[in-house]
């Protein structure tokens, strides 16, 4: 099927929003670090501002897939990049979250996949891709597939490896793409209206090194 890819208008970013949502609707951690109506809807309005801040800065990058027949937003891929010794400057760079999502939560996330980056990738530059998303009823038709084929040609021109945080249910995706993983995430999350965080999940770190890189 053929897509369109681009950077999101602003009146897309909205749109975006709405499609992270519903791909994440399953998602665990997504629900436990911003819980209920109101938690979703802060996100939403999170991620709309995220997605204009991802298209305008120079070392972020927002991409979306268009049908191309009808233009609907079927798909997103957004990335930060790594400047070699950056020091997650990118990511340091992003509007911090606020109540009413976990803020606990979100840290104890962020610092443990800070870490596993940095121990990871040193101080090599990087592309650090932070979603990919799907609508669901776009599902099965290569819209992720293209849009990470979109980043992984510019992360190879760039002479960058990427690195990312993979659920469960895309590890085999990003291993037709040629992802290793190399670190596990095991985390216990609080099941819905409790705050006891007695729930596993668990996610993978996977990295993918361009050819020219091999060895390097």
């Amino acid at each position: 099927m053929a897509f369109d890819i681009g950077v999101p208008t602003p009146e897309e970013a909205p749109v975006v929003s709405t499609v992270h949502l519903q791909a994440m609707t399953n998602n665990a951690l997504t629900q436990a670090q911003f819980p209920g109506a109101v938690g979703a809807e802060y996100f939403h309005s999170w991620l709309a501002r995220n997605t204009l801040q991802q298209a305008r800065d120079a070392n972020k990058g927002t991409l979306v897939a268009r049908d191309s027949a009808t233009g609907e937003v079927a798909g997103f891929i957004k990335w930060l990049v790594h400047e070699a010794g950056s020091d997650e400057a990118a990511a340091k760079e992003l509007e911090s979250f606020t109540k009413p999502s976990n803020t606990q939560l979100l840290d104890s996330y962020g610092e443990l996949t800070e870490r596993a980056r940095r121990e990871m990738m040193g101080t090599k530059p990087y592309y650090h891709v932070t979603f990919l998303c799907t609508d669901p009823k776009w599902g099965g038709r290569g819209v992720a597939s293209t849009l990470l084929r979109q980043v992984q040609e510019r992360a190879e021109a760039d002479g960058m490896g990427i690195i990312l945080e993979a659920t469960m249910e895309a590890v085999r995706l990003y291993q037709k793409f040629d992802f290793k993983i190399v670190r596990e995430f095991h985390l216990k999350l609080p099941r819905q209206g409790s705050a006891d965080p007695s729930e596993p999940y668990e996610e993978r770190c996977m990295i993918w090194t361009p050819a020219a890189c091999n060895g390097a």
